[in-house]
């Protein structure tokens, strides 16, 4: 698993932050996994396939799951037919950012 730690402003890019993130493993631990699977044309707004995450029953960890193995579990499934995403309404929330950059490889790197 992995957990990045909180940000301050100005945010820095996902990519710069991954290069210090925590990646650690979990045993025996009992939990909650969480997650999507986005499809293909959601490029660009996420990424597309499995994106899972766990939080331990007594809160003290959790993060981003890398690979997992499952000794036993509940599984609940739920399909969904609107995608909508919503911007910041607050003024100057997405003053000064670049959205132009293609960050499609520093993405795809973080994300393996």
């Amino acid at each position: 698993m992995r957990s990045v730690p909180a940000q301050q402003k100005p945010y820095p890019a996902l990519a710069e932050v991954a290069k210090t993130q925590p990646v650690f493993e979990l045993s025996n631990v009992t939990g909650t996994l969480v997650g999507f699977r986005a499809p293909p044309f959601v490029k660009g707004l996420n990424v597309p396939g499995y994106h899972l995450h766990f939080l331990a029953d007594d809160r003290q960890s959790g993060g981003h799951v890398l690979s997992l193995t499952l000794e036993s579990g509940t599984l609940e499934l739920a399909s969904y037919t609107l995608f909508q995403v919503q911007l910041p309404a607050a003024p100057g929330t997405l003053a000064g950012l670049d959205l132009h950059k293609d960050r499609a490889q520093e993405l795809k790197a973080v994300e393996q």
